[in-house]
């Protein structure tokens, strides 16, 4: 189970096949890049150039198994919905969470 993301040429569109056959409309503001938020909590970073070839980048990983090829993006896992928006730095927390302690009654340190 798996979906194929691809860049329609010419437009600012993306083609979505596998587990959800979508056409995409990507929103333009003043910049060229997008966000593409994924059920299984990926989030992907695309970008347009002048003549409208985008490239990818991983902004967060989910639980899917990402293979970029060019302006090809396969994401294998189950995938339920897909989402397309604009691009805001705000939306990239790249602060990780504390992690818990295992056993906080063992812990002299927790709590």
């Amino acid at each position: 189970m798996s979906i194929t993301i691809l860049p329609v040429p010419g437009y600012p569109r993306l083609q979505v096949s596998g587990d959800i056959e979508a056409v995409l409309h990507v929103p333009f503001d003043d910049d060229d890049r997008f966000l593409v938020g994924v059920s299984d909590g990926t989030l992907l970073l695309g970008t347009y150039d002048e003549q409208l070839r985008c490239t990818w980048s991983v902004a967060r990983e989910g639980a899917a198994l990402v293979r970029i090829e060019g302006e090809r993006v396969d994401l294998h896992w189950s995938v339920e919905w897909i989402n397309v928006g604009l691009y805001c730095s705000a939306m990239i927390d790249q602060s990780e969470p504390a992690p818990l302690p295992l056993f906080p009654e063992l812990d002299r340190h927790a709590a």
